[in-house]
């Protein structure tokens, strides 16, 4: 008798983990659309005060990113560019 080689079997390709944003107890309904915005401003907030490079705001931004449809968020970013977003967020040079 002869022992049988083993099959080679592709090796599995390693997925990264998925992961969405963790609940919030602020926001206990179905609907999303105020945690989705107060994210968003979240990040834009702590990104003027604490400087573009702070790794802290990344987690507002995991989260925004995640739950918010695109088409707010890009609406919200153009806002923000030409000055009519409906909330005060501080100036980028108001870091002093």
């Amino acid at each position: 008798m002869t022992e049988e080689e083993p099959e080679e079997q592709p090796e599995e390709q390693e997925q990264p983990p998925i992961e969405t944003a963790l609940a919030d107890p602020r926001f206990q309904n179905t609907n999303v659309t105020n945690w989705c915005f107060a994210t968003f401003v979240d990040y834009h907030r702590c990104r003027r005060l604490l400087g573009e490079e702070n790794e802290c705001c990344e987690q507002f931004a995991k989260i925004f990113k995640s739950i918010c449809p695109n088409d707010w968020v890009s609406r919200w970013e153009d806002q923000l560019e030409v000055g009519t977003f409906p909330l005060d967020i501080p100036p980028e040079d108001c870091k002093d």
